[in-house]
Parts: C-alpha cells; sequence; structure tokens
C-alpha cells in the first residue's frame, strides 16, 4: 500500500550525517547542522515560473546566526557535593574514635586506608560529574555536552521548549544550587537536565525569557507573510 502524503512528509534526514530527525527541527540534535527543506512545485507562483523569476525563499523565524547570542553557560558546581563529603567526615571521625579506643594498631590503619580509598573515590565521582558535563545557553539554542574522552553533545531549540522545572533541597538552598529540568516537544529528547548548576532560577529565567522571544519572533514573521 502506498504512503501518504502525511507519512512522507513526517520523514526527515540530515543531509550532512544522515541520520533521522524530527520533521519539524530546524537543525540536527546529531551534528548541529542545519536542515535543508526542498520546496514543494505546488507552492511555485505559475507566473514567476513563466517569466524565469525565481521565488524568494520563505524566511528563517527559528534561526539567525547573527541574531544568536551567548546568554550562559555553567558546569555542575563543585559545592553542590558538600553534603557527601560532610557525610564522609563525620563517618570517618566516628570509625577513628572507634578503632583508637576498641582496636588496635592492625584496626586503625585498616580503617585509615578505608577512610583514605573512600575519600579518593568519592572526589573521583565529583570531578567526571563537573568535568564531565557542560551547559552553554543562547538565545535561541540550549546545548548539553557529556563526557571527557569522548564528548556527546545534544542541543534542543528554544522554540521547542514546553516547561521548566526548578528542583532544590534545604542543602541546594543554603548553597544556590539546583537542578533544572527542561521539557520540549521534541519526540527524541523529551527532557534535558541541567544537574547541580549555581543560580537555577536566574538561569531557569533566562531560558523562559529567550524562550518567548524566539516565540514572538516567528509570530511575527507568520502574521508578515
Amino acid at each position: 500500500m502506498p504512503q501518504t502524503a502525511d507519512k512522507v512528509r513526517a520523514k526527515l534526514y540530515c543531509h550532512a550525517c544522515g541520520k533521522r530527525i524530527h520533521p519539524a527541527s530546524r537543525f540536527c540534535r546529531y551534528c548541529g547542522t542545519k536542515t535543508i527543506r526542498k520546496e514543494k512545485p505546488q507552492d511555485k507562483d505559475p507566473r514567476k515560473l513563466l517569466t524565469g523569476a525565481k521565488p524568494a525563499p520563505p524566511p528563517d523565524v527559528h534561526h539567525d546566526p547573527a541574531q544568536e547570542m551567548p546568554v550562559w553557560h555553567g558546569r555542575p558546581a563543585w559545592r553542590s557535593f558538600s553534603p557527601a563529603w560532610c557525610v564522609w567526615f563525620a563517618v570517618s571521625v566516628v570509625l577513628l574514635l572507634a578503632a583508637s579506643s576498641f582496636g588496635g594498631g592492625a584496626l586503625a590503619q585498616a580503617v585509615w586506608l578505608f577512610i583514605a580509598g573512600s575519600g579518593v573515590g568519592l572526589f573521583v565521582r565529583d570531578a567526571l560529574i563537573v568535568y564531565g558535563r557542560r551547559y552553554h545557553l543562547t538565545t535561541q539554542r540550549l546545548f548539553v555536552h557529556r563526557g571527557i574522552l569522548v564528548r556527546v553533545t545534544d542541543q534542543m531549540e528554544l522554540i521547542r521548549v514546553d516547561d521548566v522545572r526548578q528542583s532544590q533541597s534545604i542543602i541546594d538552598r543554603l548553597l544556590n544550587t539546583g537542578h533544572l529540568d527542561i521539557f520540549s516537544t521534541d519526540e527524541t529528547d523529551e527532557t534535558i537536565r541541567l544537574q547541580s548548576i549555581t543560580d537555577p532560577e536566574q538561569v531557569a529565567e533566562a531560558i523562559r525569557v529567550n524562550t518567548r522571544g524566539v516565540r514572538n519572533k516567528g509570530s511575527i514573521a507568520i502574521e508578515k507573510i
């Protein structure tokens, strides 16, 4: 059975990397290349075809490289891991007191090795999170870079942002850190989390303001058409 026109239009592939992307996307979420859309024959003006004049291309209301400006960049904050280090310090003190009171030299040495090993493991875990994630917000897109040796980049167009949720514990509020969950209408990447960032309230407001700005520009361009 032949495919309908809607199903054919629903398939969109990146001309640079060849991967399938969302039909409404203006950029490839895998390589960042701007998508190229072929003009439909029925959209052409027959009078212009007779005169040989080419119809003017439709304006790009989603992305203008000359107007895209950086807004914010950051990564997970070191101080957001302070609660884990406080727990590690308290447990270390208790173990050292217990070893000095009830054990001999061998037990104390084992406790010191455990404390040192757990401290190194905790530091490595935190360093991988801090240096393995980087966030970049522009006036039109949000980028999330993950990995140290192998880098993976996800990007979300602000025009597709549906909602922003901010979550903070009591300690996060004291340290001015927290998480942001950005929900979008993109089926391939519905949620992006900005983990343990500094000043999440201002970052959330910047995302909302620039999202409204992109949508307002798109509405004005459509009205002009």
